[in-house]
């Protein structure tokens, strides 16, 4: 008995350690950093289709993302550019130094100077560089065309999936209650001894399975609600009907331009971008033709 005492003890503390290991833990745990927060979602009364699409769009990381890269290719362009700019350099020796020359021999300690260099011709390298980054920065733009529409498509979709099964909610409660009225009917009749109790039966089966399906359409609703706010980070008490011209607009497979898909032209942009690198490597076998002058200081002469 003494032996099993011993043993409850030791489990018992053992629970305790582990115990306190997992509180401590999460006692002296760091708090964590703004950036790793869920992005809060605001409560408001009314949303359209419209501001939908637009809260979307800023919120959407990518947006952001292809936004920024666009900025990026204009920066590598005009460092492209620069090439044909007028470079400015300093030189400088602080430690001693011998110069021969013609006229003797020259040593000093400290001497410095500046030095320009212009490029003149260099067999298309600078101009296959900026046409590589102009194709790559065109290609970023039609990357950010794509996005805005894949967010505007999940956003719209989620919206009108929102619109859809409140109008189903709509249908079945109105649904439930014509069925009340109807067993309130066969109720009458059935107290009356007009009718069997068969027809209140089958009417109550039916506000039954009615009221089931409503269930099953507010579920659904308040997923794709859930679905709208992580897209918009707004979650709307009701939402504005869709505009009609939705469902007017015909679409048919023979009147897509496939030419001007975004993703379309963004690959044919990147394919230019390759093929400017190409040339810009070939050019590498060419000299470069470049004027370069300088001015040297000697102070300790």
């Amino acid at each position: 008995m003494a032996r099993f005492q011993f043993k409850n003890s030791k489990n018992n503390g053992l629970i305790f350690l582990i115990s306190f290991m997992v509180m401590g833990e999460a006692t002296i745990a760091a708090p964590l950093p703004q950036w790793a927060n869920a992005p809060a979602v605001t409560p408001v009364a009314q949303l359209s289709l419209q501001e939908s699409i637009l809260r979307a769009f800023a919120r959407n990381p990518d947006v952001t993302q292809q936004a920024a890269q666009i900025g990026i290719g204009e920066a590598q362009i005009d460092e492209a550019k620069s090439a044909w700019y007028p470079h400015v350099g300093l030189t400088g020796n602080a430690g001693p130094s011998r110069q021969t020359d013609s006229s003797g021999r020259l040593d000093n300690n400290v001497s410095y100077g500046i030095t320009l260099t212009q490029l003149v011709y260099d067999f298309g390298k600078t101009n296959n560089d900026i046409k590589l980054q102009t194709a790559a920065r065109d290609s970023y733009r039609f990357k950010l065309m794509a996005t805005l529409t894949d967010v505007a498509e999940k956003t719209a979709t989620a919206y009108m999936e929102v619109s859809r099964y409140q109008a189903l909610c709509d249908a079945a409660q109105r649904n439930i209650h014509s069925l009340e009225n109807v067993y309130n009917m066969a109720a009458l009749r059935a107290n009356a001894g007009l009718n069997s109790s068969s027809d209140e039966l089958q009417a109550q089966t039916r506000i039954a399975g009615m009221r089931s399906t409503l269930e099953q359409y507010q579920a659904q609703m308040a997923s794709a609600k859930a679905q709208l706010a992580v897209l918009t980070g707004v979650q709307p008490e009701a939402i504005a009907a869709p505009p009609a011209e939705l469902a007017e607009q015909p679409v048919s497979l023979k009147n897509i331009d496939y030419q001007s898909i975004p993703l379309v032209l963004a690959a044919e942009n990147l394919r230019q971008s390759a093929q400017s690198g190409v040339e810009k490597t070939k050019a590498q076998y060419w000299p470069t033709l470049s004027i370069q002058g300088g001015q040297n200081a000697l102070p300790d002469q």
